[in-house]
């Protein structure tokens, strides 16, 4: 499995820096499904409504390819107790989901992407593996 952060959804539907490293990335890994927390549904669409509004119609594509976990009660509590003080709510809400993701399916985490350096940092501290096309 390969979980996308909604930083690194929004960068498959609009074109930025390390938008092309991404999906190439991805293509090399087609066979690998794709998931996610049910929160991209709102984050993505959020974040390109402020930057590129016109991007908005390929939101439903982006998002269709992703199997997306609810934010249940263990992803609620998970994401609540991580000590990591700068970690943000939605982040803490991300880097959960896959722990819980990979702890209960029992299914190894080929990635965890993002772009977000403390997010990156705290799911590497979690010690999920993690990428970030383009940047490293």
């Amino acid at each position: 499995m390969i979980y996308l952060d909604s930083a690194a959804v929004v960068k498959l539907v609009r074109q930025e820096m390390c938008s092309a490293d991404l999906v190439s990335w991805l293509n090399k890994h087609d066979d690998v499904p794709l998931v996610s927390s049910a929160l991209v549904e709102v984050e993505v669409p959020r974040a390109l409504r402020r930057s590129a509004p016109q991007a908005l119609i390929g939101v439903p594509a982006a998002v269709g390819r992703l199997f997306r976990l609810e934010i249940d009660s263990t992803i609620r509590a998970t994401a609540a107790a991580f000590a990591e003080p700068t970690l943000r709510s939605l982040d803490a809400i991300h880097l959960a989901t896959a722990q819980v993701l990979t702890n209960e399916s029992g299914t190894a985490l080929t990635a965890f992407v993002t772009y977000d350096r403390r997010l990156l940092e705290c799911a590497k501290e979690a010690g999920l593996p993690v990428a970030s096309p383009g940047q490293n």
